[in-house]
């Protein structure tokens, strides 16, 4: 049997052992630096001035004067931003709820196009209206257009990420509305509206409105855009898309159903339902195919670039070597664009889900691989 001197020996001596490995230890540790962990920032920034409900921005346009408006689900919005400045945003709503239909409105430089939530009337309202005067909106009610038109006539919009309509450079406004019914008035047909401003620009007079009939039973409208004084409607399955005139006079277009158009470099271009791009010089009287894509996307410029979004991924696109590049999109991931607006030295993102920037040198920073959604390419034809 061990002496019990020799076991408590062995046991301070284990205990002792232990005190010096802790001391080491602690020793160690406070030799050794310890780095605080850096948490990256996103590359695309949220405005945090807009939250709830103001995060589902529908449109954003930036006007000729370089002043940019957006629209959020219940209220209209003017965007400041200085070089020397935070990012400042003023609320411009003026006691009227145009936005509760959900529906993309249209954004002009001085003024913009609703409907309300049943779609039965079109609303004009001032971007700005500095004396916020009572007559800085215009309802327009369908049913008293026209002597044909029944009291259930409508926009015919097929979806809320589709814009109401489209102003031209000429005080004009172009929409496509459903008259319902069970007789020989049945049907889609276009509305042109006129409308005139105030010396001040803190009025509106609507002076005209016509009822286009083109006898189509239903016009599967996909999109309207203007350039010049000319409107152009976007169609989708066997129904080719229409041009009209300021006039009112109109004719279908010998390009197939679009859902798209846009103007870049004094070229007009349609993007079809087959995502085939095709040009026209002669703005839209004749049309030549141009490309294929691999998949749907929409277009917008940015630094005299093209370039087109899809979901939340956001490409630049080559015209000259064919190439589709894939930029930055870290921060918008899982956000749905409504739109995209080069302002004050800036891009903003308009989504679902928020407005989101960064600056104008950075956007074109390429993801160092393809990691979108499939990717995209074009093929010249």
């Amino acid at each position: 049997m061990m002496h019990k001197s020799i076991l408590l020996k062995k046991k301070v001596l284990s205990k002792l052992t232990i005190v010096f490995v802790v001391i080491a230890v602690f020793a160690f540790l406070g030799s050794c630096t310890i780095t605080e962990a850096v948490i990256e920032e996103p590359s695309w920034k949220l405005v945090e001035e807009l939250d709830g409900a103001n995060k589902i921005i529908l449109n954003g346009n930036v006007s000729e004067e370089n002043k940019f408006f957006l629209s959020t689900l219940y209220k209209f919005w003017k965007i400041n931003s200085g070089e020397d400045e935070p990012l400042k945003v003023y609320n411009n709503d003026y006691g009227f709820n145009p936005l509760s239909m959900n529906y993309k409105p249209v954004i002009s430089d001085y003024i913009s196009a609703y409907s309300n939530e049943n779609l039965t009337a079109i609303i004009f309202k001032l971007n700005e209206d500095p004396n916020a005067k009572s007559y800085g909106y215009e309802y327009v009610y369908i049913h008293n257009i026209d002597s044909t038109l029944y009291d259930s006539a409508e926009l015919a919009i097929n979806s809320f990420r589709k814009p109401v309509g489209a102003f031209n450079n000429q005080n004009q406004f172009l929409t496509v509305i459903m008259n319902s019914g069970n007789s020989k008035n049945y049907g889609a047909r276009f509305c042109l509206i006129d409308y005139e401003f105030d010396d001040s620009y803190s009025g509106i007079e609507i002076t005209s409105t016509q009822v286009i009939n083109f006898y189509s039973y239903h016009l599967p409208t996909t999109y309207i855009k203007s350039f010049g004084n000319r409107f152009f409607v976007g169609t989708y399955g066997i129904t080719y898309p229409y041009l009209v005139y300021p006039t009112g006079d109109y004719h279908a277009m010998d390009v197939p159903s679009c859902l798209e158009f846009l103007n870049y470099q004094d070229t007009l271009y349609a993007f079809t339902t087959s995502y085939d791009l095709y040009f026209s010089n002669d703005l839209g009287e004749n049309w030549e195919l141009y490309a294929h894509f691999s998949g749907w996307v929409s277009f917008f410029e940015v630094a005299g670039k093209l370039c087109c979004h899809r979901d939340d991924d956001i490409h630049e696109i080559n015209f000259d070597n064919g190439e589709v590049r894939e930029l930055d999109n870290w921060g918008l991931e899982g956000n749905e664009i409504t739109s995209i607006n080069e302002f004050n030295d800036k891009v903003y993102i308009t989504t679902l889900s928020g407005l989101f920037y960064r600056d104008v040198d950075e956007f074109f920073t390429y993801k160092e691989e393809d990691k979108g959604k499939g990717n995209l390419t074009f093929e010249k034809i």
